[in-house]
């Protein structure tokens, strides 16, 4: 068996070999990818307190038309006990009873505050995120959809734990939406998990940034140091992610990855809600800086030529077929472990073997999807030059 594969590699043409060569090449960069970016949170452990206390924490809303979710959800977040937290609730111009709602809990539960926008006004997400900092007396500061479905007991007590931890700027939970009926709900929750790991994985390697600002907490004090939104206030899909994503460092930055301080949403998520979340993710990593767009560049790249070498070199070089089949069998074992556990981690359920599919198919959707986007929205700029 040896010796037919020494006769064939001493047979193989010089086209041949440089399709095999690049496969290899592109094969050990997935490869050690794997392991030094998705393998590394799924093994992550979890950090242990440094005994420096717990400082309190405002969770953070901006509601609107949302009386039914306030009325489900922000009770049992009120209720929290043996914490020193804050709500601080801004209504952004409802035209349902939201403000109403707020203003019977406040009577109940002190440690809420509630403001408003009084009219309609763009960017009023950003606007009414910055009223509400004003408005916290505390300096950590937690961003939460008022839409929660489910929310562990432990959840809260897991950021309050992580902010006694000293030099930490950055807790990192994850964020997704309640399992449903229907295509997209499946395809957003496999696209932010994709984005969530791969953020996580990014900032364990020294190369941080944020995809969400859910589920996020950091310190008041470093939106001030900024001035907040500042130039970035027109930005239409990306809000604290492009302020977190200015000052997020490794060494100051904890992953708070696991089933206890995961948050999900219940929205409704059809096909326009999917493509916002592709767009949102490309108009962050826009703001990024130079090296970082490289590194995401090249690994994107990456995943896009993994595929179609493989092909080929199955094609024109069909006598290797074992050998190439045991590397990938071995690249795709190690893949379903690892995103297994990285699943059961998070108890996140019934997207595992579609999550496979996903991440072999997507990469190319994504590709033409950008190319789009990116080519609409420079036409849109021209146009509104005019």
């Amino acid at each position: 068996m040896i010796q037919e594969f020494q006769n064939v590699f001493v047979n193989l043409s010089s086209a041949q070999w440089t399709v095999l060569v690049a496969f290899l090449v592109i094969f050990s960069i997935r490869f050690v990818y794997l392991f030094m970016f998705t393998a590394r949170v799924a093994f992550k452990k979890k950090k242990a307190r440094n005994g420096n206390g717990i400082e309190p924490i405002a969770l953070i809303l901006t509601v609107r038309n949302a009386e039914e979710n306030i009325q489900k959800n922000l009770p049992s977040i009120l209720q929290i006990e043996d914490l020193d937290f804050e709500v601080v609730a801004i209504d952004d111009f409802s035209q349902d009873n939201t403000l109403s709602v707020l203003g019977l809990l406040k009577q109940r539960f002190p440690r809420l505050k509630i403001s408003t926008l009084s009219q309609e006004t763009r960017f009023s997400v950003k606007m009414a995120q910055n009223i509400a900092f004003k408005l916290a007396a505390h300096n950590w500061v937690l961003c939460v959809p008022i839409a929660l479905s489910e929310v562990n007991e432990a959840w809260l007590h897991c950021f309050a734990d992580c902010t006694g931890i000293s030099q930490t700027n950055v807790v990192l939970g994850y964020s997704t939406v309640s399992p449903q009926n229907g295509f997209f709900n499946l395809l957003y929750r496999i696209e932010i998990f994709f984005q969530q790991i791969q953020s996580v994985g990014y900032i364990l390697n020294g190369i941080p940034f944020v995809c969400n600002e859910e589920n996020v907490a950091f310190k008041k004090e470093k939106y001030y140091e900024l001035g907040g939104y500042a130039k970035n206030l027109k930005e239409p899909y990306a809000n604290l992610e492009l302020i977190i994503n200015t000052f997020i460092k490794r060494k100051n930055t904890l992953i708070n990855f696991n089933a206890d301080s995961v948050i999900r949403k219940n929205t409704k998520i059809d096909g326009s809600v999917y493509l916002d979340l592709l767009k949102k993710s490309a108009r962050i990593e826009n703001y990024l800086s130079f090296g970082k767009k490289q590194a995401l560049l090249f690994d994107e790249l990456t995943k896009l030529l993994f595929l179609p070498l493989l092909l080929a070199c199955l094609v024109f070089c069909f006598a290797l077929w074992p050998l190439i089949s045991i590397l990938v069998g071995i690249f795709i074992l190690a893949q379903v472990l690892i995103i297994k556990i990285v699943l059961n981690r998070l108890n996140e359920r019934k997207i595992f073997i579609p999550s496979l599919v996903y991440g072999l198919i997507m990469p190319y959707y994504k590709l033409f999807f950008r190319w789009h986007f990116s080519k609409t929205s420079r036409k849109h700029q021209w146009r509104k030059m005019f």
